[in-house]
């Protein structure tokens, strides 16, 4: 167990998020994150496994435009079965992994896989941990840091397998539970044509997309995949353009705007006109794009930066689900007049009044 970690509280949030019966791969991709106020490191991933011990899907701490340019499927090329087994024997024996040349060879630093992805991704000094379920590997968490920083440190090392059990709880979530989204400030701006062609973007816009496109990343998911959008995302938003266009020339058609929802958010696309400097009609299309989160994300993120105590925390975060004080003390085995009070004091800390104020 983790006996009086300095970091406890951050330690709680990890906990705390992935038992939010959220989607897996928001979870994960947020603990991927939030994990880097536990154990420093950066640009971290949680690779999914197939039996026995083979590759499945990366879920990534940041954002997949970063590998847009990068060969990523040399990574699942290295990665043979026959490598991923001598990695499956080395798990049964140790519960970390952070040395490449005793498993993957020792001219590993020298290979194109290194030198074109995981050193382009400042990943060179490594911990891994397997996730088990009813004590199978079905998943790799991954932490990493660039060459100039130090190694994981042997505190460290011990720390990640202590998480890993969030992660197996994320994993064997459902998808049933119903999810009220809100705005994130996220916004990105397409220019199209009446065609729908895709004339420019803005950074974030391509930052929105890589997200829409690509919740996971397949392991032999090829560069070229990465760049534009998928088909069927395409098909979309030339049809909102289309919409526009006929809606223009005072015909019926749906209205030019679209959502979608993926595993790390719901996409909102609404296109209009844009106009040039003369305001004249430019025969050019704005497509804005808008990132929505779940509510119950957000909201644990705010209740974070407030430093709030952990039950406090989960009492907050029953209170936006609708739970009565009654059913918060039957939730969290705890008496009544102790959820009141944590009420009252998480009123006074929010500087809030009412229950719908969080």
């Amino acid at each position: 167990m983790i006996k009086n970690p300095k970091n406890s509280n951050n330690i709680a949030y990890l906990r705390q998020l992935c038992c939010l019966g959220l989607n897996k791969e928001i979870v994960i991709a947020e603990f991927l994150r939030a994990v880097r106020s536990v154990i420093p490191s950066e640009n971290n991933v949680c690779t999914t496994l197939k039996p026995p011990f083979i590759l499945d899907n990366h879920i990534l701490g940041f954002d997949a435009s970063e590998v847009a340019n990068l060969p990523v499927e040399l990574v699942a090329y290295f990665l043979t079965p026959e490598r991923m087994m001598r990695s499956a024997a080395w798990f049964a024996q140790h519960p970390v992994f952070t040395d490449p040349s005793t498993i993957w060879g020792k001219d590993y630093y020298s290979t194109d896989p290194y030198n074109l992805v995981w050193r382009k991704l400042d990943q060179h000094h490594f911990l891994y941990a397997p996730v088990y379920q009813y004590g199978k590997p079905v998943a790799l968490l991954g932490l990493f840091r660039p060459k100039q920083h130090s190694p994981f440190n042997n505190h460290e090392q011990s720390l990640l397998p202590q998480l890993t059990p969030y992660i197996s709880h994320a994993l064997g979530a459902s998808d049933s539970k119903t999810i009220i989204y809100s705005e994130t400030g996220s916004s990105g701006l397409l220019v199209m044509n009446t065609s729908g062609e895709l004339l420019f973007q803005s950074q974030e816009a391509k930052r929105l997309l890589a997200l829409a496109n690509y919740p996971v990343l397949g392991v032999t998911e090829r560069v070229a995949n990465l760049k534009t959008p998928p088909d069927y995302l395409f098909r979309k938003l030339k049809q909102i353009c289309r919409n526009l266009d006929v809606i223009f020339q005072g015909k019926i058609a749906e209205p030019p705007s679209w959502n979608f929802t993926n595993a790390r958010g719901r996409f909102m696309f609404h296109a209009h006109w844009l106009d040039n400097a003369s305001q004249e009609p430019s025969g050019m299309i704005g497509v804005n794009i808008e990132l929505h989160e779940p509510q119950l994300l957000r909201l644990l993120r705010a209740l974070q930066q407030f430093q709030l105590p952990p039950v406090q925390r989960e009492v907050a975060l029953l209170i936006a689900e609708g739970l009565s004080n009654e059913e918060i003390g039957i939730h969290l085995h705890i008496k009544l007049t102790t959820v009141k009070d944590h009420v009252r004091r998480i009123f006074v800390k929010l500087d809030i009044e009412r229950r719908e104020d969080l």
